[in-house]
Order: structure tokens, then C-alpha cells, then sequence
């Protein structure tokens, strides 16, 4: 498939978060979403179908109660109508005709093998290989999980599997993870394309208020935002926070699998703000003084932070973990990094410190870089590997 003839594209999205209509009231906020809704920006593509797994007893309510607000994407609620065991005759066949049935009673479309079934993550895959509608797989993986520590141990082998009939089956996997894409590639699977994280600058543009929340946290703000995980470097973290009862660490997001708030919030100098909605963060990042990445530097915790973009795009200078050795050079040298906890004071001391015209100068070539690395440019060179 070449880029003349891509505007004839229809895309089967698996592995939105939810329905397209709440998506755009909650907010784009993860990797899936932000390159759904690129796609959908997109003018080489025609029509974009979010697929919504839906049990069969709950099926034609949902059809009924789906919103059409952009007539160029809709939700398409699909299911099997057999469980996928062996004893079954057919069961597989069965599925198929059923889950195409179902299709075109909501699209009148039926799937052909020019169609793209974009697929995020493991469990959208393994539904969508149970529904096998015609097309060409993209398969995105935003980090290395096969590594994860987040991944039991017993579960490896399992996941392992899947990942190898992912490969077998797509035209494309893309990752933002250069140590999963040299995984696919030392089992013999060169059809992996290196897709970076993005930013959408218009979330950007307006003069960011003081939060209510943030009115009797004194300057300097330094700013935290994303999940607390198994994935930063708390040891380090802790002794910053430590050592700098004059800074205040303000931290947006929640535990995952961690109790990490519950060591912080003995601090004085933490503020814990909890889960922020996706058009709330920019007012945040733009009453802070540093943004902050604290991730453990682990060859397979090479990811692509999404809050990174968004720093920049805010124009906050950022303060990081060097945790992979292509951090500077994916940033353009804009990011402040070191795991030595002298260097990450020293970094933050110097923003603190630095004057209106250093910091004018740092946040245009910020802008720059925002510009260049936005979700649709990122959709926009994908497509023109088909």
C-alpha cells in the first residue's frame, strides 16, 4: 500500500480506553488515545472505527445508545458469539461471520484486507485475533514489557508467546522502547518501526491560571507528574526531598502497585494532588518552577516519557534521571540530566537561579522541538511506511 492511494484507509482501532465521545469529554491523555485521535486528525485517513468489546448479553444496548457526533469516527461494538473452546466445531469460523455480521449492521462496511486493524497492547490483540477481521495488523507497544518488573515472573513465557504471534502476524509493530524493539529483532523480526511518544501543543496556548490548590504552595514549585510506580527511582527521589526543605515537590498522579505516596506524604514539603484531568495539567505544569523525571536507569526502562513533551510544551525546564543513554539527543539536549542526587541539586538550583533571558531562549527552543513532535507528525510518518 503506497501513500497515493492511503486516503481510501479505514482504520479499526482495538485498544481505546473507552467510547470515542468520552474520550473527547475525559481528555487524551495516554499514548493509544493521543494516537487515536491523530488518526482520526489525519487526511489520509477515511474512516476510523473505535472497537468496543462488548459482552453478547449487553450487545444491543450498546449499539442503540452509541453517539454519532464526528461522522468521520464511531464506535463499533463487537463480540464473539461462541466461547473459543476446542470441542466446539467451527467455533473459530462461527466467530469470524459473526463478528463481521456485526459490522456491517453497524457500519454497512465489510472489512477487506487494505483495512488497518491498529492494535494496542496484548489484550486488544487477543480479541482482536478471536474476531479475525480482514486487514493489516499495526501493533503499537508503547515500552518494553516483555522486561517489565511489573510482569510476574510465572507470566513471561505466556506473554513471550502472544508477542511472537504478534510479530508473525503484523505489518507493523511500533514501539517508543528501543530495548523491546531489539527484543523482536534478536528472534528474527525486522518488521518493527521505532514510533516516539508525541505532544499536542494546543493544549498549550492559554495563559495558565494558579490553581486553587497550588495558591499557598510558595515558589520554588517542583513538579511530579505521572504515576508512582515500581519504575522511579524513590531512593534518590526521597533524598532530594530530603536534603531541600526549601523546595516544595508537588506530585500529580496515583500508586500503581507501590505505597510510594505514603512514604512522601510524611514530607512537609510534598504536596500530593491526587489525579488531575488531562485539561488540568497544563495550568499545573505552567505554575511550575522545574518538572521532574525520576525513573531507575535499567536497560529495559528505556521509555519515551509522555510527561517530558509536556514539560517542554509548557515551557518548564526538566530535571531527570539519566536513565537511558539516548535521553539527551531525543530531547535535543532541552533536558537536565544526571543519576548523581549533587548534579540533579546543582541542575534544579541553577533553573531556580537562572535569569528571564536564559529562560526565554531555553523555552523557544522548546517550542521548536514541541512543533516537530506532535501525535499527527507522528501518525503522518507511519503512514508513509505503508
Amino acid at each position: 500500500m503506497t501513500i497515493n492511494n492511503a486516503k481510501e484507509l479505514s482504520v479499526f482501532y482495538f485498544g481505546a480506553d473507552m467510547p470515542w465521545q468520552e474520550l473527547v469529554d475525559h481528555g487524551f491523555r495516554r499514548r493509544n488515545t493521543c494516537f487515536l485521535q491523530a488518526l482520526v486528525n489525519n487526511d489520509n485517513v477515511k474512516k476510523v472505527f473505535v472497537v468496543r468489546q462488548s459482552r453478547r448479553r449487553r450487545l444491543l444496548a450498546n449499539i442503540l445508545k452509541r453517539k454519532t457526533i464526528n461522522t468521520k469516527v464511531r464506535d463499533v461494538y463487537l463480540s464473539t458469539l461462541l466461547p473459543e473452546r476446542n470441542w466446539i466445531p467451527l467455533h473459530k469460523v462461527i466467530n469470524s461471520l459473526f463478528a463481521k455480521f456485526l459490522l456491517f449492521v453497524q457500519t454497512s462496511k465489510i472489512s477487506s484486507k487494505n483495512d488497518i486493524l491498529w492494535v494496542y497492547w496484548v489484550q486488544a490483540y487477543l480479541f482482536a485475533r478471536k474476531l479475525n477481521l480482514n486487514g493489516k495488523y499495526i501493533f503499537d507497544i508503547d515500552h518494553n514489557i516483555i522486561d517489565d518488573e511489573n510482569l510476574p515472573e510465572h507470566e513471561k513465557e505466556r506473554v513471550s508467546s502472544i508477542l511472537i504471534d504478534i510479530a508473525k502476524r503484523s505489518k507493523y509493530i511500533l514501539s517508543a522502547s528501543r530495548s523491546q524493539i531489539k527484543w523482536f529483532e534478536q528472534r528474527g523480526y525486522s518488521n518493527c518501526l521505532m514510533a516516539r511518544n508525541g505532544i499536542d501543543p494546543q493544549r498549550f496556548t492559554k495563559v495558565p491560571a494558579l490553581p486553587a490548590d497550588l495558591e499557598k504552595v510558595n515558589s520554588p514549585r517542583i513538579l511530579y507528574v505521572g504515576t508512582l510506580s515500581k519504575w522511579i527511582n524513590t531512593t534518590v527521589l526521597l533524598q532530594l526531598i530530603k536534603k531541600h526543605p526549601e523546595w516544595n515537590f508537588v506530585f500529580i498522579g496515583g500508586n500503581f502497585k507501590t505505597e510510594i505516596s505514603d512514604q512522601l506524604k510524611q514530607q512537609a514539603n510534598v504536596v500530593l494532588l491526587g489525579f488531575k484531568l488531562a485539561d488540568e495539567v497544563p495550568s499545573y505544569m505552567g505554575n511550575a518552577d522545574v518538572g521532574l523525571g525520576m525513573y531507575k536507569d535499567v536497560e529495559w526502562l528505556d521509555v519515551d516519557s509522555m510527561k517530558f513533551y509536556e514539560y517542554l510544551a509548557a515551557g518548564v525546564p526538566v530535571v531527570s534521571t539519566d536513565y537511558h543513554p539516548f535521553i539527551q539527543t531525543d530531547f535535543n539536549n532541552l533536558i537536565k540530566a544526571s543519576n548523581k542526587l549533587e548534579n540533579l541539586e546543582k541542575f534544579i538550583q541553577e533553573i531556580i537561579s537562572s535569569g528571564d533571558e536564559i529562560k526565554k531562549d531555553w523555552q523557544a527552543k522548546a517550542r521548536q522541538f514541541v512543533n516537530q513532535n506532535t501525535w499527527n507528525k507522528r501518525i503522518d510518518d507511519v503512514i508513509k511506511e505503508f
